[in-house]
């Protein structure tokens, strides 16, 4: 399944912004049009812990506000260098490892709908499929 599919681009490179379309489409982009799309629950784990997740957004949990996370989650990765990426078999999770013991990690949870994808530099887009499998094109 994941062995077509080249994500050494990433290595290297940083999270620029995080933000949420409104209702349900998290963007963690690179650069402008380069960047993974998530339609799924996501999470960054910091140091083997539950640091935010999408699940968090807008809930206030006794805070003085509601949390942003897609704010938190842009604080937590700035100036964090991808180090690996990998495509879980048979489910597409999408796990992506920085520097500084953190870990992003893109959950698909449907069968049928399509859950994330990512738009490469050269305008190669990859997307993780309803049932775990991937598709990729060029535009």
């Amino acid at each position: 399944m994941t062995e077509p599919f080249d994500f050494s681009w990433m290595v290297g490179r940083e999270i620029a912004v995080v933000q949420l379309s409104e209702p349900d489409q998290w963007v963690f982009g690179f650069e402008a049009s380069v960047g993974i799309g998530a339609e799924c629950p996501w999470r960054i784990l910091k140091n083997g812990v539950i640091a935010i997740s999408s699940e968090d957004h807008k809930q206030q949990y006794g805070l003085a506000a509601p949390l942003d996370a897609a704010e938190v989650a842009a604080e937590i990765l700035a100036s964090h260098a991808i180090s690996q990426v990998e495509v879980r078999e048979g489910t597409a999770d999408l796990v992506i490892k920085f520097s500084g013991g953190l870990r992003l990690e893109v959950i698909p949870i449907s069968s049928g709908y399509e859950s994330w994808g990512i738009t490469a530099p050269s305008g190669y887009q990859v997307v993780a499929q309803g049932g775990g499998e991937l598709s990729g094109w060029s535009k």
